[in-house]
């Protein structure tokens, strides 16, 4: 065994030196498929998802009702960037225990044939983000309008406008209780 233990432990770095190629990434063939990919990214706590699909000057535009109230220390501005939004979207995953969101994408507008751009119209979503293991959680409920657009054969989420719709809260109030 101690002669193979140099073996095995050479054959273990050998293998770390070489990575699979990376597989197919995901299909934004589409904004419905773009957004599907949003709430998987979401149930799966994949903030690289996230990432992947946000434009560089992409904008989240907070909930009109709700700008200037305080969460935790901070006041809910008007809107925010990608980074702000990459770093919110990290620290709920890192604390969240598991996220449920429903969206309701067969409510979206239509694509028209061609288009470069799309709006997808308010759509309504439902969320239940579960921050301990005793299933504390936050529940909003509101509408989401998203601006896509098409880059190369990709959806991109270029605008994303939160609304509060029958709750306490919003998406938006959630992303500001774990802004920077």
């Amino acid at each position: 065994m101690r002669r193979a233990l140099p073996t095995i432990l050479s054959l273990i770095l050998l293998v770390g030196c070489f990575s699979l190629p990376p597989g197919p990434g995901p299909d934004l063939s589409s904004p419905y498929n773009t957004l599907s990919y949003l709430v998987n990214s979401y149930v799966l706590l994949d903030d690289g998802g996230v990432d992947y699909i946000l434009a560089e000057d992409f904008l989240f535009v907070f909930d009109p009702e709700e700008r200037g109230d305080v969460v935790d220390g901070f006041e809910i501005p008007f809107d925010w960037g990608r980074y702000s939004e990459l770093i919110a979207t990290q620290n709920m995953f890192f604390d969240a225990e598991r996220i449920l969101i429903s969206l309701e994408l067969d409510k979206m507008n239509p694509l028209p044939e061609g288009a470069t751009y799309y709006t997808s119209g308010w759509i309504q979503y439902i969320i239940k983000f579960y921050y301990d293991e005793e299933d504390h959680s936050y529940y909003v409920i509101g509408h989401a309008n998203f601006q896509l657009e098409k880059q190369g054969v990709d959806w991109i989420i270029t605008c994303w406008e939160d609304k509060r719709y029958r709750s306490e809260h919003s998406w938006g109030w959630l992303k500001a209780l774990y802004r920077l």
